[in-house]
């Protein structure tokens, strides 16, 4: 089964369209906040969360429960796409709905492995993958970014090289984060 969720006015052929809303009729409404959610233990073998997990979990336990939830009903090797906005872009900074920003290191939060490097280096990261007992891997990354440096880059003000350094220096350098997180079980 893939899932859709968030769909909003997005729906999908092939997947099953979950939405908070009743506005765009979704195959299931079903608020995202709430658990346990409609579907059975490793039955979901794909996830679109396309602009909606930056929505959710205000509140850190909800937050947790929200990915723990991802996992249960996730198959071995299931893939969830992420798309949010980049954190430092205005898209994330003017929205009063987006509630939480999500970055890399928020993802690797729920990596086993990484929380057990952390633990042999002593870091102060939250193991929160051996706390929550879940184990999810970055698969792929890829930032859209911004049309104004789109086109620096197409005329060659910019750099290709010298992106990296503007994103870590910048705001509106990128525009969304696309990720692809596997589920290990």
């Amino acid at each position: 089964m893939k899932l859709n969720l968030g769909c909003g006015s997005n729906k999908l052929e092939g997947y099953v369209n979950v939405d908070k809303y009743d506005t765009y009729k979704p195959d299931i409404v079903h608020d995202l906040e709430k658990f346990p959610y409609p579907f059975k233990d490793n039955s979901v073998s794909h996830i679109l969360l396309s602009h909606v997990l930056e929505h959710l979990g205000q509140n850190p336990d909800v937050f947790n429960s929200i990915i723990k939830e991802l996992y249960r009903i996730c198959s071995n090797k299931a893939l969830i796409d992420i798309r949010v906005p980049h954190p430092r872009h205005d898209d994330f900074l003017s929205d009063p709905t987006h509630v939480r920003p999500i970055t890399l290191m928020t993802l690797h939060l729920y990596d086993k492995n990484q929380n057990l490097r952390w633990e042999k280096e002593r870091a102060a990261n939250t193991p929160l993958a051996l706390i929550h007992n879940v184990n999810f891997v970055i698969k792929k990354v890829e930032n859209r970014l911004d049309n104004k440096y789109i086109t620096l880059i197409e005329n060659g003000t910019v750099k290709k090289e010298e992106l990296n350094d503007l994103v870590l220096k910048y705001n509106n350098v990128v525009k969304e984060m696309k990720i692809i997180w596997e589920v290990i079980k």
